[in-house]
């Protein structure tokens, strides 16, 4: 029997059996108090493998080697606890008798292999779809798990002797018991009715041939609720959201698919096969083939919708269980209680015999994993079940303004909006800013940081976003009111554009040379290259002061309105692109280029996602404003890489779609590198952009201005020393003669 149950029985029972005489003359029974259940428990965390790390290898400048842990968390969450009531449908789960419900998750640790080789930091990398997209940014080095350890030119978190953490949070992605080799998932519980029963529901998906490599055919979400019943079913195609005004509309023409198949796996998992139609509507109310680009949209009924929702409280409890536990329920140990022992971090305040296992937790999320933890943050489970913070930093990366998909029934937690993929999916409405306030568009008061600031659990954060994010993530709805006014940030709160960087930056400029798209390219010109990662590493160091001794990191750098910097989409200053000639690949070849667009960014309306289709306000929408650029087409606010400070190309956070793949709409999550002539004499007429004969004498004076550029951020605290030697000066160094040819 529960023992609060238990303690009841045995008062009432006192109390109704006693005697009017006993009552005057004996004292009164103690009634045993019992402690409040725990809204989250890890039930088992079960040990899978416990291996060295690197083959045992040392990695460079860390204080000893590494172990690699790989585990099953077994949770269990207590549905009627307060913090766990925002979990959609965790109450149409089947509970044991305690009445709490199970789940299990994929956990990799990567530790020092001794306390005494450690600091208690803890640094947990959100998983992106399962993968450990930060191990590349911040650990470096090869496999965990059979590859070499991070190099001396690597500035690996391993040196600072931090402790990494993954796990399983994304409901579609499956659970294997191995994490450490391959994606890490979940088994989450299904939810159901009351009786056992199926819960069905309208879902849609959304299609675009080009992400399948023009296969016309996808796979759904959740199983339909019936292989055979289509009378629910609205399958339409179209080749924009937008109207010949620009307006997006949900509503906007499209077409019927009438050519469709289901296909069954029987598995669970249904695939729909079709063939286009004819023609299909394009922005200007035209019909016009089908291609790579048409927007197919699916609405069906579902069944047995996964509570995605788990995944928040999944990670609240496990980094709750890592800081601060001695053993799981089971009275298994914590595999980093010993971290006790390490070297403590903080200014003031080190305990001989501290209380916790660790003195910092750091999470950081790239893109969806981004994403993630601003909504982790919005929904309120930064707070554990002690009351204290789960995470006393926060760095959500090329997250925009946006949330997620996750907490919803049949949540789709991959989609994203972006101004033709995507657009219409949950997670991009208010609020958008951390600070609490009123929005001037639909009326209501809210922010991500609401609620931990009603529990005192607020972390301290750096967002980074790259210049992609302001034109298709909306980035300008975290630092302004979405009417066209600067919004101070939370003294808790830095926030970092990248100018010109398209989603996740790209990989430096090295030689210069770009190569414009061939036949059969979708996006019309060549992808930015302009860097990201590397501050991202820098910054780390900077949130562990601010935390653990009060040291103020860098302040913040974005565009703003009040500085002139932040302007509506029209009004950037980009310059007339639409009839020039670039050089192209290692001969530096001038190629024509006819680029008519000046940005294409997402807008953003007033939409209740109550229902499986969007209900949209069109009358009622948000200013979504974008960097202003200068002469040559580079922005001039947020952080400026050496790329950018010393181009040799205009670089952009956008691009647009070539024919054959919805022209002229934004092109996926890719930026734009338009190289600058060679000289005066290759320059076209209407390209009033410098030459880089013009920009730089010669390949010595372009390296010396690269390095610098590079060193004035290191002083700053936006690069470390070893990514500005290792990286951009010997980037420099490999500058192309066919782009620079004088020495």
């Amino acid at each position: 029997m529960n023992l609060r149950i238990l303690g009841i029985a045995t008062a009432l029972f006192a109390a109704c059996n006693a005697n009017p005489s006993e009552q005057s003359t004996q004292p009164p029974m103690p009634v045993v108090a019992t402690a409040p259940r725990a809204a989250g428990i890890i039930d088992r965390f079960e040990v899978v493998s416990s291996i060295d790390a690197y083959k045992g290898a040392t990695p460079d400048g860390a204080a000893g080697p590494y172990t690699v842990i790989t585990g099953i968390v077994h949770g269990r969450l207590l549905p009627s606890h307060p913090d766990n009531a925002g979990i959609v449908d965790i109450d149409n789960v089947p509970k044991d008798a305690d009445g709490y419900i199970d789940y299990t998750t994929d956990v990799v640790i990567l530790r020092p292999k001794t306390p005494g080789s450690a600091r208690r930091v803890l640094f947990y990398d959100t998983v992106n779809r399962g993968e450990k997209i930060g191990q590349q940014s911040f650990v470096g080095g090869g496999a965990v798990i059979g590859g070499d350890a991070p190099d001396a030119s690597f500035p690996s978190l391993l040196r600072a002797g931090y402790t990494v953490v993954w796990s399983g949070w994304q409901s579609n992605v499956a659970q294997t018991g191995a994490g450490a080799t391959n994606p890490l998932g979940v088994n989450f519980p299904v939810a159901t009715n009351g009786d056992g029963t199926p819960i069905t529901g309208l879902s849609r998906e959304e299609f675009i041939p080009d992400s399948a490599r023009g296969v016309h055919g996808f796979h759904l979400s959740y199983e339909p609720a019936s292989l055979t019943d289509r009378s629910e079913v609205v399958f339409t195609a179209r080749q924009s959201w937008k109207g010949a005004d620009g307006q997006s509309r949900y509503a906007g023409p499209s077409v019927p698919v009438t050519n469709w198949s289901y296909s069954s796996n029987g598995n669970g998992t249904v695939y729909v096969n079709f063939a286009p139609p004819a023609a299909v509507p394009a922005a200007d109310g035209t019909l016009v083939a089908p291609d790579g680009g048409t927007i197919y949209s699916f609405v069906y009924r579902a069944k047995n919708p996964v509570v995605a929702g788990i995944g928040f409280a999944a990670v609240r409890d496990l980094v709750s269980f890592l800081r601060s536990a001695g053993a799981d329920a089971q009275g298994n140990p914590n595999p980093v209680a010993d971290m006790k022992a390490a070297a403590c971090v903080l200014a003031t305040g080190c305990a001989a015999a501290p209380a916790s296992n660790f003195d910092v937790a750091i999470g950081e999320g790239v893109s969806q994993a981004g994403r993630f933890l601003r909504d982790f943050l919005y929904q309120g489970f930064n707070k554990d079940g002690h009351g204290a913070k789960v995470f006393d930093g926060l760095v959500p990366i090329i997250a925009g303004a946006r949330r997620t998909w996750i907490n919803a029934r049949f949540a789709q937690p991959g989609r994203f909006s972006r101004e033709h993929e995507d657009h219409w999916m949950p997670g991009d409405q208010f609020p958008f800013a951390y600070g609490v306030g009123t929005d001037p568009v639909s009326g209501a008061t809210d922010g991500l940081m609401k609620r931990c600031l009603e529990s005192a659990t607020c972390p301290d954060v750096m967002q980074i976003d790259g210049s992609f994010e302001w034109w298709a993530g909306r980035a300008s709805l975290a630092v302004t009111d979405g009417a066209g006014h600067d919004v101070a940030l939370p003294d808790n709160v830095r926030y970092y554009m990248i100018a010109g960087a398209q989603h996740g930056g790209g990989r430096g400029v090295s030689t210069g040379v770009v190569t414009q798209p061939g036949v059969g390219a979708g996006c019309q010109v060549a992808p930015s290259p302009v860097s990201e990662v590397p501050v991202e590493r820098a910054l780390i160091p900077a949130l562990e002061d601010w935390i653990a001794k009060g040291a103020l990191p860098p302040a913040s750098q974005y565009p703003t309105i009040a500085a002139g910097t932040l302007v509506a989409p029209g009004k950037t200053g980009f310059p007339d692109l639409s009839d020039i000639s670039v050089p192209s690949g290692a001969q530096a070849t001038p190629v024509a280029l006819s680029l008519v667009s000046h940005g294409v960014a997402n807008g953003l309306a007033l939409t209740d996602y109550g229902g499986a289709t969007p209900l949209v306000d069109a009358t009622r929408t948000y200013k979504i404003l974008v960097p202003r650029v200068d002469a040559d087409g580079n922005e001039i606010a947020g952080l400026r890489m050496p790329e950018v400070a010393v181009p040799l190309a205009t670089y952009a956070g956008w691009n647009v779609r070539l024919p054959g793949h919805a022209a002229g709409e934004s092109c996926s999550t890719s930026g734009s590198a338009i190289p600058f002539a060679v000289s005066p004499a290759t320059r076209a007429a209407k390209d009033s952009r410098k030459t880089l004969a013009q920009l730089y004498n010669g390949r010595a004076d372009y390296q010396a201005r690269f390095g610098a550029a590079a060193d004035a951020l290191v002083a700053r605290g936006f690069l470390t020393s070893a990514d500005a030697a290792n990286i951009y000066k010997k980037d420099a160094a490999a500058i192309s003669p066919a782009l620079i040819p004088a020495p």
